[in-house]
């Protein structure tokens, strides 16, 4: 891992709190829970909610769930949309914690097989595990980049350490650690910027990622959390994807989550929402967290299509 060149990407001071917080989150001193009782300091909050879910003999059909992977399609209205951007889509891939349940990876491939498209991106989160070996969660990341058609673009989310970046960037994907790369999409240019995890690392940095950005292109920013929504929007982005709150995951009928992940509006933690101009979409998680299960809450991947506001 070059530190050294990550300085000019991710930005100096992100780099050295990113890192200070990997090596107190690996050794216990920082928690990645939230809430008043932070119960994760104290008892294991995955093999709770595996016995308890076990217990109330839901445990069956919330794995059948959890292998449902469900192809939603978003279809986003923008004024002045160049002619030439005109049906691009974009397919999003988000939370896939595949170390959780390797078998779930068969299922991802067999879906994006048949789905047509012109750019991926994924919005982090590619092991379940916080603490332990990343690995195992890179060898099942890795077949499914190698699976996309280019250009796949990604960024990292609050379960990824900064080393995984030359492991990710070398089966075929364009990390964005706040920057960002002007695409040629449809021969009109699409400015897409990517920031580094602002739910637990805070190491987000908008203005880097916005650098270079031409007047009046579409711009679109990828953030592992839809909780930069008020800042996005004061940037200027056209557009915003985000993953993170696996839309609650277990969950009362009507998708009504039992545990509510991120520091935003209910409205912004599951399918598409507007913030003033902005329009995003935040993905209910293309993988699971904790256990291998969902409630009232499908897994999905993603296929965004822009169109011209009439």
């Amino acid at each position: 891992m070059d530190y050294t060149a990550m300085i000019s990407r991710l930005g100096e001071e992100a780099l050295s709190q990113r890192l200070r917080r990997q090596v107190e989150h690996a050794a216990e001193l920082v928690h990645q829970g939230e809430g008043i009782l932070r119960l994760e300091e104290y008892v294991d909050i995955d093999a709770l909610a595996a016995w308890v879910v076990k217990a109330s003999g839901l445990y069956r059909i919330g794995y059948r769930n959890f292998m449902d992977l469900r192809l939603e399609r978003n279809e986003i209205r923008l004024k002045g949309l160049p002619g030439g951007l005109d049906g691009f889509r974009i397919l999003q891939l988000s939370d896939l914690h595949l170390d959780l349940e390797p078998a779930l990876t068969p299922v991802v491939l067999e879906r994006i097989a048949s789905v047509e498209y012109d750019l991926a991106v994924m919005t982090g989160d590619y092991r379940n595990s916080t603490r332990q070996d990343y690995r195992p969660s890179m060898e099942e990341t890795t077949r499914v980049i190698a699976a996309l058609r280019q250009p796949v673009y990604g960024i990292l989310g609050n379960h990824d350490f900064l080393e995984k970046a030359p492991l990710l960037e070398a089966a075929g994907m364009r990390l964005l650690l706040n920057e960002s790369a002007l695409l040629p999409a449809g021969g009109a240019g699409l400015f897409l910027a990517g920031i580094d995890d602002p739910h637990f690392y805070r190491t987000h940095d908008i203005a880097r990622a916005t650098r270079g950005r031409p007047a009046g292109a579409v711009s679109l920013l990828l953030s592992h959390s839809p909780e930069t929504y008020r800042q996005v929007e004061e940037a200027g982005y056209d557009l915003m994807f985000a993953g993170h709150t696996h839309g609650g995951q277990i969950c009362l009928p009507g998708g009504i989550p039992i545990i509510r992940n991120g520091k935003c509006p209910a409205r912004l933690r599951s399918g598409p929402w507007k913030y003033g101009r902005l329009q995003g979409y935040t993905s209910r998680g293309t993988g699971s967290t904790g256990v291998p299960i969902r409630l009232f809450c499908p897994p999905e991947i993603t296929l965004h299509t822009l169109r011209p506001a009439g």
